[in-house]
């Protein structure tokens, strides 16, 4: 019997759910960042076009379906807190302008770290069969050396652009 606490059909439409909230989210980036002034065609069709590009890739949609919920609920909380202190006076985020930067720099970690982990467990690494369990084989294997080489140069480019010229 089908009754109003069924939500499982709702996952079907979840690809159209994604669409909306990438394709709502990047218009409103798009207008608080202006990054083409006020052309509002430019910020429509690019939100779009990633809205699209996210409901193509089924790696995409997951990332953005697993991680949407906790965003949910970091947003609720936030809009508590807020509400709570303005209950004690007009304490809010103008009183301590730091606070909001670390904020999103704080909810920006938490949602790459969260999709880096969702990427990790569906992505298909191939084995190459060797084992790294010795430190010599990561010693000297040729992409641990390659990063070596890497550092080294970026090591003295610093060096030599920070000496000072007589």
């Amino acid at each position: 019997m089908a009754t109003f606490l069924d939500v499982t059909t709702l996952a079907n439409f979840s690809v159209i759910f994604v669409f909306l909230l990438v394709a709502i989210g990047t218009y409103a980036m798009m207008l608080y960042l202006k990054p083409f002034g006020m052309n509002q065609f430019v910020n429509i069709l690019l939100s779009l076009i990633v809205a699209f590009f996210v409901i193509i890739s089924p790696l995409a949609t997951l990332i953005v379906k697993s991680i949407i919920p906790f965003l949910v609920v970091a947003l609720v909380f936030v809009a508590l807190i807020s509400i709570a202190s303005g209950m004690f006076g007009n304490v809010g985020v103008e009183s301590l302008p730091g606070l909001k930067t670390v904020g999103l720099i704080i909810l920006v970690i938490a949602l790459i770290v969260g999709s880096l982990a969702i990427v990790r467990e569906n992505i298909d690494v191939p084995e190459r069969g060797e084992d790294f369990g010795k430190v010599s084989t990561v010693i000297f294997h040729p992409n641990f050396l390659g990063i070596i080489l890497v550092f080294v140069i970026a090591i003295f480019t610093v060096g030599l652009l920070a000496v000072k010229q007589t």
